[in-house]
């Protein structure tokens, strides 16, 4: 999966701490206290934050999407690698080897 990516598909993802979420509507609404930041989270976006409550690997986490969603293998590594990407810079998230 590495491509260029921050993290290759062993790589282990989990929820930073200090973040305040609730579920409203199947989409999550969180806070960053480090960040001072409002964040929303859409269905697909709320089950990727529920899945890394406990520390995953990004296969793992694809594998678990790819059962519960009707996507592509390769669409659901891309789409899940960019939100990944994304909560990473927005501090949301760590990755570790």
């Amino acid at each position: 999966m590495n491509r260029g990516n921050v993290f290759a598909s062993d790589s282990m993802v989990t929820r930073n701490e200090g973040l305040v979420s609730a579920d409203m509507d199947g989409e999550t609404v969180m806070m960053s206290i480090e960040n001072g930041k409002y964040f929303g989270m859409d269905s697909i976006g709320s089950r990727i934050w529920e899945i890394i409550e406990q520390p995953r690997s990004v296969s793992q986490l694809c594998a678990i999407l790819l059962e519960e969603f009707d996507v592509e293998p390769d669409q659901c590594e891309r789409d899940v690698t960019e939100f990944l990407e994304e909560l990473i810079k927005e501090k949301l998230i760590k990755v570790t080897e």
